[in-house]
């Protein structure tokens, strides 16, 4: 077990670790100490002596000490207690340097724990009883001229004070600002975690829409012919059952690979079926020829350089433009070009059917049913995702075309297929 690294951890200092009791009862000790050095006049140099007091400086020298010991409880009646009481000793002749440290932690009190009006004001009241204090002394030709050192105790004290309120207030304020940057970060993450999850979760349901959409296209179409020809063409309808074999089991494939993606607690890893692409397009040909579409594609330049997400959009694009054709053209011939240059790679489903004619067509989307307009809504966000275009709409004599444009600036042209 390795050792803890406690100098790592520098513990804060002595003043910051105790707690308010322990201040209360430092400054009770003090008190009591000082006022007894005040009350009986304590003198330790050439021997140790002390004097009984008369009743009024006992009373004063009592009320200027002890009152400290309750400074941080009643900040503003204790300095009051304490100046008026130093001032009556000063006018009396019997002020004492003890008395002005009592002083002066009475008004740093004040100063550290009030708003700056009313720390200005006590010490501004405070001198002004000081100098009645030294003006009675000095009427009445009592006391050194020394005894102005009180005036400068407590204003010396008082901006000691101001500047510990300051700096606590800066390091307070620095302090939430921290807090409130952190909180903005941490919401600026959280918000950047939803969106991410919600961009996931469009995506996956775009791939769902695709596969399923072409899939179940494809096998309804198929199920209709073996139903069809069954009893006449028995042979045909097992040609279409194949068919929807294949279909089914393509189509479990990737949903089994995009569902993978929602797995996250069950312990399994994620499928390592590669997401189809370019390379598939004559698979995906050779399926709606299945359902009965001629397909004829045809793919220029240099398609294999295309980036994974890309091809992928490639492949999404043109799957489900031949849905739309074996869903609202049956019968028709669909043409697929894609031809992937140095600039992008464009991309042309053409179909000669008459899905367009019979569905209407209003800025150039297909409206023969909710699913054709969702599909098309999605092939444009698929291209607007690479910066590019799609269009859609019928052809002059008949059919429909889809044409989307991604800008893929650097390939290289060359002939694939």
């Amino acid at each position: 077990m390795p050792a803890r690294n406690d100098a790592a951890v520098p513990r804060p200092p002595l003043a910051d670790r105790l707690t308010p009791a322990q201040w209360r009862a430092i400054d009770a000790v003090a008190a009591v100490i000082v006022a007894m050095s005040v009350v009986f006049d304590l003198r330790m140099l050439h021997g140790f002596r002390f004097e009984i007091p008369t009743a009024p400086i006992g009373t004063l020298g009592a009320a200027a000490t002890l009152p400290v010991a309750v400074r941080r409880i009643w900040p503003l009646p204790v300095l009051a207690v304490v100046t008026t009481s130093v001032a009556a000793l000063t006018a009396l002749g019997h002020a004492q340097l003890d008395v002005d440290v009592m002083l002066g932690m009475a008004i740093y009190t004040v100063a550290v724990s009030s708003r700056r009006p009313v720390a200005v004001a006590a010490l501004i009241g405070t001198e002004l009883v000081i100098v009645c204090g030294l003006l009675a002394a000095a009427a009445a030709a009592r006391g050194p001229a020394d005894t102005a050192h009180s005036l400068l105790a407590a204003g010396a004290l008082w901006f000691v004070g101001d500047g510990v309120r300051e700096r606590r207030r800066y390091l307070a304020e620095e302090a939430a600002q921290r807090q409130q940057k952190e909180a903005e970060r941490e919401r600026a993450e959280a918000e950047r975690g939803r969106l991410a999850v919600r961009e996931e979760r469009v995506r996956i349901a775009r791939e769902l829409h695709d596969v399923v959409a072409h899939s179940l296209s494809v096998v309804t179409f198929q199920a209709g012919v073996g139903r069809k020809v069954g009893a006449a063409r028995p042979v045909e309808a097992l040609l279409a059952l194949r068919a929807v074999e294949v279909t089914g089991r393509g189509a479990l494939e990737e949903l089994r690979r995009i569902l993978g993606l929602l797995r996250d607690d069950d312990g399994e890893g994620p499928s390592l079926v590669p997401a189809p692409g370019v390379a598939d397009l004559g698979e995906l040909a050779g399926t709606v020829r299945g359902a009965g579409i001629p397909v004829a594609l045809a793919v220029t330049g240099d398609a294999a350089a295309l980036p994974p997400a890309a091809s992928l959009t490639v492949y999404r694009i043109v799957q489900e433009a031949l849905t739309n054709v074996v869903k609202h053209a049956r019968g028709a011939q669909a043409t697929v070009r894609v031809r992937a240059g140095s600039d992008g790679v464009l991309i042309t489903v053409t179909d000669n059917g008459r899905g367009a004619a019979e569905g209407g067509e209003v800025a150039g989307t297909l409206v023969t049913d909710e699913s054709a307009r969702h599909g098309l809504v999605g092939m444009r966000e698929r291209a607007a995702a690479f910066g590019g275009t799609l269009e859609a709409g019928p052809v002059a004599g008949g059919g429909f075309r889809v044409s989307a444009f991604l800008p893929l600036p650097g390939l290289a042209a060359g002939q694939v297929a």
